[in-house]
């Protein structure tokens, strides 16, 4: 077991990530908005290129990635990353999350929020609510 325990969670890993970038990209080809089309093209190649950088290193020793390729991955992850923001709006009110659920109480008032003791976010947060 000690043996092939980091393999076999290796592979369990790889199934997984596999079968959630075929999902993606089915759901890709169901799409028909364009404008949706495009940002969801750019949350699953965020996804995938997490997952690749995530074991860069394990790509460029066996000759999978090159070093230019790997070089490019943080341009490509920042510029996506980018993107991504930009239509957080969007994404988040996709998902149904009730919008009082969504709150950041420190992004409003930091100064106010680190005035008196907060009790833990949620617990202390009923006076902050940010609007999206």
């Amino acid at each position: 077991m000690r043996e092939v325990s980091d393999n076999m969670q290796d592979l369990a890993m790889a199934y997984g990530e596999r079968n959630t970038i075929e999902a993606c990209l089915l759901d890709l080809s169901k799409m028909k908005n364009a404008a949706n089309i495009k940002v969801m093209t750019a949350v699953y190649r965020l996804f995938a290129l997490e997952c690749i950088r995530r074991d860069l290193g394990f790509y460029m020793v066996e000759k999978a990635i090159s070093q230019d390729a790997a070089k490019n991955t943080t341009a490509s992850f920042h510029n996506l990353v980018n993107f991504v923001a930009d239509n957080v709006d969007g994404l988040v009110s996709s998902l149904n999350v009730p919008e009082h659920a969504l709150y950041v109480p420190i992004a409003e008032d930091y100064e106010k929020y680190y005035s008196k003791p907060n009790f833990g976010e949620v617990h202390g947060a009923t006076n902050f609510q940010v609007k999206l």
